[in-house]
């Protein structure tokens, strides 16, 4: 008999987790499962991508929950549970007040008043052998809450020390799970360090990857716009918000500038309007509007990867990003910041330039790469070397869920 699995997801955006996911799906033998694909709200670039096997559900009620932002907040809630029940503003008074007398937790009471709200949710129907929480967070609390099954598994994508969590509340959830898979080994060890009450439930599984696939879609697809331009080409794949550190990018692009070199950064990812635009007016003051490209988001960055230059992830923080992996494949010179990961991901900067998270860094590592054309041939060389490919991972989720 197949066993049934259900996957808690919110949106198939053209994202490192959801990229993850397909990967994770491609792995699957849909002889010995039916899966089942609950998602916030059915919509996405990727959405076509998921397993014709796979059935996709979108949630009936409250789906616009998962995907709450500082711009959205109080109309969802408004929406969803105060026009049906004006009583619900005496539950959200206390939590609004801790937001506004202690402004430095306004992000962990903002969780715990998400984690009431979850409690009013309708509980998933029908009972299921395995639920992967794999989109993370609130899809760990919608699993742990809401959802029956033999084995709970939710993945850690991120590094969970930064920026710092509710300790409390995110114990609580860890241990109403099975397994919590990490990514890297920095991470597993960082999350077993933190909780090891938690220790022997984690399992280090690496995202995985397909090279032949990302190879493949490298050679078809739209790339920069701007074909006549003939200086380097800078690129970072991501969400344009404050964890990805583009504010950091603008000074050093004005350094860089007034020394003479001549390049343009590119950003493909969208992000909320408000971080977008102050983006752009952060690159007017600082005179390098030009050089700052904004390429909005797609399905297939692959085809940018091939044709740039070098591949740049400035971010403040990051569990093991796979946008880098698939640079990697690419063969892209490569620079990163120090974010937890980042020398595990980089091979002790062997295979791409480690530098520090800020302005400075990036300052200084773009600055040395864009001078030294042997140096970045030398990074492309050293991956060149390497055998991609790490299916072999899937096995470890099929021992998690062996003895069902």
């Amino acid at each position: 008999m197949k066993k049934r699995i259900l996957v808690c997801g919110i949106i198939m955006n053209c994202a490192g987790t959801e990229k993850s996911f397909l990967s994770f799906a491609n792995q699957i033998d849909y002889d010995k499962y039916d899966v089942d694909l609950l998602l916030a709200e059915k919509t996405g670039l990727l959405l076509d991508y998921v397993p014709k096997q796979i059935n996709i559900i979108e949630m009936p009620k409250y789906g616009d929950m998962f995907t709450l932002s500082g711009a959205n907040a109080a109309s969802v809630i408004w929406h969803d549970f105060v026009k049906e029940n004006p009583l619900t503003l005496f539950e959200i008074l206390p939590y609004a007040m801790k937001m506004v007398l202690n402004p430095k937790k306004k992000s962990d009471t903002a969780m715990r008043m998400w984690c009431h709200f979850l409690q009013k949710f309708p509980e998933m129907a029908g009972e299921y052998d395995i639920c992967l929480a794999y989109w993370g967070d609130k899809s760990m609390f919608y699993m742990a809450d809401k959802v029956k099954a033999k084995r709970k598994i939710a993945w850690l994508h991120f590094d969970y020390a930064n920026p710092p969590r509710d300790d409390e509340l995110y114990l609580g959830y860890f241990k109403k799970c099975d397994n919590i898979v990490t990514v890297s080994e920095v991470i597993d060890a960082s999350l077993k360090g933190k909780f090891p009450e938690i220790a022997d439930r984690c399992v280090m599984m690496e995202n995985i990857n397909d090279p032949a696939l990302i190879r493949d879609m490298a050679l078809r697809g739209d790339t920069f716009p701007d074909a006549a331009y003939r200086g380097l080409r800078v690129l970072s794949v991501g969400r344009i918000s404050h964890q990805k550190a583009y504010d950091t990018v603008v000074p050093a692009l004005a350094r860089l500038r007034a020394e003479g070199f001549d390049f343009r950064f590119y950003i493909l990812g969208g992000g909320d309007e408000a971080d977008v635009n102050a983006l752009k007016e952060m690159a007017v003051d600082a005179g390098v509007a030009d050089m700052l490209i904004l390429l909005g988001t797609t399905a297939n960055p692959y085809t940018y990867m091939r044709d740039c230059d070098i591949y740049i992830q400035p971010s403040r923080h990051e569990g093991k990003p796979i946008a880098v992996e698939e640079a990697k494949i690419l063969l892209c010179p490569i620079i990163v910041s120090r974010y937890l990961s980042a020398d595990e991901q980089m091979a002790g900067g062997e295979l791409g330039m480690v530098t520090d998270i800020g302005t400075e860094g990036v300052y200084s590592a773009l600055k040395k790469m864009l001078s030294d054309k042997a140096l970045r041939d030398s990074y492309s060389d050293r991956l060149s070397k390497i055998r991609f490919g790490n299916a072999s991972e899937f096995a470890k989720f099929e021992d998690m869920v062996s003895d069902l």
